[in-house]
């Protein structure tokens, strides 16, 4: 069967049709691959720019969830396209669904005075120098108005981090910037009335530290502001030698924190008395300190307060020891006896009376006195009493002391203390003389065994000399101190002074020395005298040196029994 199968040679035309229907074939099938791939092309651009599109939209709608009040923008770099929503138009005052501009028609849009912080913050983020853009300034609005709105936004970066888009938010801050215009303002009064007030205002923050520091607080802690604020409070109470007082303000801003009222707390400060009062702030842990200097109003207060003292115990002292006198001397002397009973009696208690009414009046305890004429009048009663019981008080003194029937009552008590009590008492009559008075402490004078009502009647008989021969203008200086030979107490004077040979007669009762101010200030002549008799019965020395116009000296000298260290 095989053998007879028929064979058909091919023939030359064969060949070259079999090769153009093949190549037809190719050609037909490139065509339908060319035509498949710009349909695939086609497909991927559009799929690109729906991807980019939903990318923006994304993008806006995220700027959007930022707040429902912003308005959006979207800026190309390169083109200076910029697309602002109809939030963002509304804001402005215009109208309109979207618009698309150019950020150099933006710009005119800006306020002068913001156009070079505003380029230059948006120039720094799309250089790569921030993470983000944001920048509050002004932009003029529809109506002419410039309004200012708060701007954020983001760069987006091709392969090379150069920006070819950027899309952001903004939003209107006006109303907070009128507030925080009207905050200044009020901050700024604020502080005006804190700078210019008369008490100490300082705020202490939950840290301990200053942050607040008024004017009048630098004047009084002698500390300038700049060099408080940030400093610890209590460190500036201890370098002002405030003392124990850095533990008991502690203590005061522990019972503010816990809500109590901490008013009229007094402490020391140099030589001021200060009166505190503490309030928490309303904003934050922090707490306002408030001091108001109350020295002379405590001075005042004490000054009267010591004055009637000392007289009530004067004259009950006085009145305590005549009668004393009296009995002792009975024995001795039947008529002096009875002449000292009928002055203490007799004069003491109708002068109590004149001393006390005539100071009520001038004082005005139960109203002014009106008519000016008699107010000098009682100042002149009040004043001559006074002297007038001094008088009798030097003689009785005298007189027990010439009798050998002077008791003293001795305290250990220290030296400076007793001396500015005498100087706070005796300051007004150096006023009123035009005089420079002042205590001066050498060192440490320490302890004295002294009778202190017979060593301040001492002192103020000296001072009230020293007082009365000095001239206007003048001065008169008390100074302690301790050497090798104990305590000393020095009273010296600018006043007329004295010759030498006059020195021993002054210290004789009842003798005065002539001059001019001798004769227009009258005296017993027993003020001298009479402090000499009472540091001799304590033991000690008094002497005086003195010059015609060059002033007076009087040194105290206690024994070494007497002064204590």
């Amino acid at each position: 069967m095989a053998n007879n199968r028929l064979r058909i040679k091919p023939g030359p035309e064969s060949v070259p049709f079999k090769r153009r229907a093949v190549l037809s074939r190719l050609r037909s099938r490139i065509s339908e691959l060319e035509l498949a791939q710009k349909e695939a092309n086609a497909s991927r651009d559009a799929l690109m720019a729906t991807t980019r599109a939903l990318r923006e939209s994304e993008e806006r709608y995220a700027l959007a969830m930022r707040g429902p009040n912003e308005g959006l923008w979207d800026w190309n770099p390169i083109t200076k396209e910029l697309y602002l929503s109809a939030r963002l138009l509304a804001i402005l005052g215009f109208s309109g669904e979207t618009v698309r501009t150019t950020s150099h028609d933006w710009l005119k849009m800006v306020h002068p005075d913001d156009r070079v912080p505003y380029q230059s913050t948006l120039v720094q983020h799309l250089k790569g120098q921030t993470d983000h853009f944001e920048c509050e300034y002004r932009v003029r609005g529809r109506n002419g108005e410039y309004r200012w709105i708060l701007s954020r936004g983001l760069a987006v970066r091709d392969e090379n981090g150069v920006a070819t888009r950027m899309v952001g938010s903004i939003g209107d801050v006006t109303d907070r910037k009128r507030r925080e215009a009207v905050l200044r303002a009020s901050e700024a009064r604020f502080r005006s009335l804190v700078e210019a007030a008369a008490s100490i205002i300082v705020v202490v923050g939950a840290d301990g530290r200053v942050r607040e520091f008024n004017r009048e607080a630098e004047r009084m802690f002698g500390l300038s502001a700049a060099a408080a604020i940030g400093r610890a409070w209590s460190t500036i109470l201890d370098s002002n030698r405030v003392g124990q007082d850095g533990d008991r303000f502690d203590q005061w801003l522990d019972e503010v924190r816990k809500g109590w009222q901490v008013r009229d707390r007094e402490t020391v400060l140099g030589q001021h008395i200060i009166s505190w009062n503490l309030a928490p702030l309303s904003d934050d842990d922090g707490i306002v300190i408030v001091g108001q200097d109350i020295t002379q109003r405590r001075r005042a207060e004490t000054a009267l307060r010591q004055a009637n003292d000392l007289l009530e115990y004067r004259v009950a002292a006085r009145t305590a020891e005549a009668e004393a006198a009296c009995r002792q001397a009975e024995e001795a002397n039947r008529g002096k006896s009875e002449f000292l009973a009928n002055m203490s009696h007799e004069l003491r208690t109708p002068l109590n009376a004149i001393i006390g009414f005539s100071d009520a009046m001038r004082l005005g305890v139960m109203g002014p006195v009106e008519n000016p004429l008699y107010a000098e009048y009682v100042q002149a009663i009040w004043e001559s009493g006074t002297h007038l019981l001094s008088i009798i008080n030097d003689v009785l003194d005298l007189s027990k002391v010439e009798a050998g029937h002077f008791d003293l009552a001795p305290e250990r008590l220290p030296l400076t203390p007793l001396a500015e009590q005498v100087i706070r008492l005796m300051a007004e009559k150096a006023m009123r003389h035009r005089l420079e008075l002042r205590l001066q402490v050498d060192g440490d004078p320490g302890h004295a065994l002294v009778d202190p009502l017979r060593l301040k009647q001492v002192l103020f008989n000296l001072l009230a000399n020293a007082v009365k021969f000095t001239p206007a203008g003048g001065h008169v200086i008390l100074s302690l101190g301790r050497d090798d030979g104990g305590s000393w107490i020095k009273v010296a004077d600018s006043g007329i002074g004295m010759r030498p040979e006059d020195i021993d007669r002054v210290l004789e009762p009842f003798v005065q020395i002539d001059s001019h101010l001798s004769r227009r200030n009258m005296g017993t002549g027993l003020g001298l005298p009479l402090a000499k008799r009472f540091i001799e019965l304590h033991g000690g020395t008094l002497a005086l040196a003195s010059q015609p116009g060059q002033g007076t000296v009087v040194t105290i000298r206690l024994s070494p029994a007497m002064a204590l260290c």
